[in-house]
Parts: structure tokens; C-alpha cells; sequence
């Protein structure tokens, strides 16, 4: 919200208006008195006189009613700004819950609307961008009973959609400056591939069916994948994390998983079973056991 409309325009008082048409005229009659002693008697200069003292009076009630139809024009422009406003507040919670309404919808096509839907108002209020990540990242969060029927399939499909959703909307010239909590999500097909993560990302207990594939993305927050249950393809090469990496209760044998990656902050926390961080921040397999 801009300085212009947080301003709110205070009634005038009827008081005000009246001392200032009484100081007009206080001023007006001390001019004109003025002037008159010193035209003396003489009829030309006291006929200038007067004139003169007019002209004064008529100049200042002319700046009162200037005063009042600026002021009466910024109010007018004061009710259009909030007026406008309003209306835009009104149209985006229509949109917002006519999107999350179809995230309800029994009818994977309608979810998928829905979802699309609040990508499209995000990009349009860039300060509802937050909310909107938090309402994916909790839709993704609902329960999901893996199953081999024609709902859970179509399920897949709007959980590929919203992830991609998230991920491409972290990456390129205008990233989304967002938290994610995916804490036990299920996420399908998840490609951040050079995603940036500026609030870092909580998988804590998520699941990752098919391909994860986190490829040169960067983590400006903590890395929390805890518990994280990888069924399928899972890459972090290139990763580089500025803050901790929580990789407790997940494990891999390829030792190609963090290939390339650094931990850039030696500060941070680096927790990922069978790894540790090399001088330099490289993270590296542990020798094997003899």
C-alpha cells in the first residue's frame, strides 16, 4: 500500500472557515483604515484607497476559495484511490476463493483449473505470492493413498501440475521470494532443477515419487529432508546451500548424489549420511569402511 493511500483526509471544521472569512475581513478593514490615513483628505488618493483595500479583501477571500477547491479536489482523489482499491481487494478475494473452491472439486481437470488459477493471481499481486505458495504447499500436503485406479492416477497428474507449478515459479528472472513447507508431501516428478530457494525448503517426512531432481538449485535457507522417502530418481548434483543441510534418515548408495555441490556457509550444519564437507565446501562420499 502506497503513502498516498494510507492518507486520510479529516473533515474540516465549520470554525475553521469562519475564523479565516473573519481574518479576510479584519484584514481587509486594517488595509483599508491604513490606507485612507495616509490619502489624508485628498479625494483622488482616498478613492485609490479604498480600491486598493478591496482588492486586498477580494485577494484573500480568493485564496480561501482556493484552498477549499484544492482540498476539495484532493478528497475526491483520496475517495478514487480507495475506491479503486476496494475494488481490487474485491476482485482478488473472488479470485482467490473461487481458485481454492476448485481445489475441492472431486474432478482432477477442475483441481488442475483451480491450481493454474492461483498461479495467475499470484503473478498478477506479486504480494500475494506468499499466500499462494502456502496454499499449494498445503494442497500437496493432504494425504495421498498411493492406489491402482483411474483416481489415484489423475491425483498423480494434479500433484505433477502443482509441483510444477511451485518450481517454475523459482526459477528464472522474476523468482518467487517464498517459504515452502513440503513437510510430508507427497510430490510427484519434482524437477527444481536451478531453482533458488530464498526461504529454504522444509521435506521433512515428504515423499518423492519418480524423479527428484534438485540439479544446481540453491538453497538460501535450510535444506530439511528429514525422513525424506526418495521412490525413484533422486539428483543434487551441483546443489549449493548457504545455510544447514538436514538430510537425517535418508540414504543413498551413489555416491554421485551431491556431485559438484558445496556447502557455502562452513558454519551451517551439514547432515547427510555418508557425506561430509571438505575444506573448501565441496560436499564429499565418505571414504569406505576397510
Amino acid at each position: 500500500m502506497s503513502t498516498r493511500q494510507q492518507v486520510e483526509l479529516r473533515p474540516l471544521r465549520r470554525w475553521v472557515i469562519v475564523v479565516c472569512a473573519v481574518l479576510v475581513v479584519v484584514l481587509t478593514a486594517a488595509v483599508l483604515v491604513w490606507l485612507l490615513l495616509e490619502a489624508g483628505a485628498d479625494p483622488g488618493r482616498r478613492m485609490e484607497a479604498i480600491k486598493t483595500g478591496f482588492t486586498v479583501g477580494l485577494a484573500g477571500g480568493g485564496s480561501v476559495v482556493l484552498f477549499l477547491a484544492v482540498r476539495r479536489q484532493w478528497h475526491q482523489e483520496v475517495i478514487a484511490v480507495h475506491t479503486t482499491r476496494d475494488a481490487d481487494e474485491r476482485r482478488l478475494t473472488d479470485l482467490y476463493v473461487k481458485a481454492t473452491e476448485h481445489l475441492g472439486s472431486p474432478l482432477a481437470q477442475v483441481r488442475v483449473a483451480g491450481l493454474y488459477a492461483l498461479e495467475r493471481l499470484a503473478q498478477e499481486y506479486h504480494h500475494q505470492r506468499q499466500v499462494v505458495a502456502d496454499v499449494i504447499a498445503a494442497y500437496l500436503r493432504m494425504p495421498y493413498h498411493q492406489a491402482e485406479d483411474l483416481e489415484a492416477e489423475q491425483e498423480l497428474h494434479v500433484r505433477r501440475a502443482a509441483g510444477k507449478i511451485l518450481t517454475g515459479n523459482l526459477r528464472g528472472p522474476d523468482p518467487w521470494q517464498v517459504t515452502l513447507d513440503l513437510s510430508g508431501a507427497t510430490l510427484v516428478d519434482f524437477n527444481a532443477r536451478q531453482c533458488v530457494f530464498p526461504g529454504g525448503l522444509n521435506c521433512e517426512g515428504a515423499t518423492f515419487i519418480g524423479i527428484a531432481r534438485f540439479t544446481d538449485a540453491r538453497f538460501a535457507g535450510v535444506a530439511r529432508f528429514v525422513d525424506v522417502s526418495f521412490r525413484g530418481t533422486s539428483r543434487f548434483t551441483g546443489v549449493v546451500f548457504e545455510d544447514d543441510a538436514l538430510f537425517d534418515g535418508v540414504r543413498s548408495s551413489d555416491t554421485r548424489w551431491f556431485l559438484g555441490a558445496k556447502l557455502t556457509n562452513l558454519k551451517a550444519v551439514l547432515e547427510i549420511p555418508g557425506f561430509h564437507v571438505a575444506p573448501d565446501g565441496t560436499i564429499t562420499p565418505d571414504a569406505p569402511a576397510r
